[in-house]
């Protein structure tokens, strides 16, 4: 029932696996990637993940194969579907991204918040921010929730 991943998500997706830029994504910059957002992953695991969508067998997932892996590390149904509607409840202005004014402002009307709430707003979206462009996009967003131990 997963519906069809938009464009820009798909690339902004890849820029965050692809690490070094080369237009490849390896086994190595998936567990990386899992890493810097601070969870875990075998060699075995990425490999896993890799080798589904590898179509062309080179070990290395280029664009036109990354679809097939990000379906499989987004996964499907219930998990993803909550994962998007928090998503979309902190993106209050629907352009894709939380920003800190985003954060900022559900902070503000919370009451369990009690230290400098900028900073709090900050230090959220910096944990959340894989590739430090100081928004969060839904593939940032879905990583961390689903791998940050």
């Amino acid at each position: 029932m997963s519906d069809t991943v938009n464009d820009a998500e798909l690339q902004e997706a890849f820029k965050l696996f692809d690490m070094d830029g080369d237009g490849m994504i390896t086994v190595e910059e998936l567990k990386k990637l899992v890493e810097k957002i601070g969870g875990s992953m075998t060699e075995g695991e990425a490999r896993g993940l890799i080798h589904q969508a590898d179509k062309d067998g080179n070990e290395g997932i280029d664009f036109s194969e990354f679809s097939k892996l990000w379906s499989a590390i987004k996964g499907e149904g219930e998990e993803e579907l909550e994962i998007k509607k928090e998503f979309i409840k902190l993106d209050t202005d629907s352009s894709g991204f939380i920003t800190k004014e985003e954060m900022m402002s559900i902070i503000t009307d919370c009451d369990h918040f009690t230290g400098d709430k900028m900073e709090e707003a900050k230090k959220c979206v910096a944990e959340l921010d894989v590739d430090q462009d100081g928004r969060v996009s839904y593939p940032e967003f879905l990583l961390v929730w689903k791998y940050k131990n």
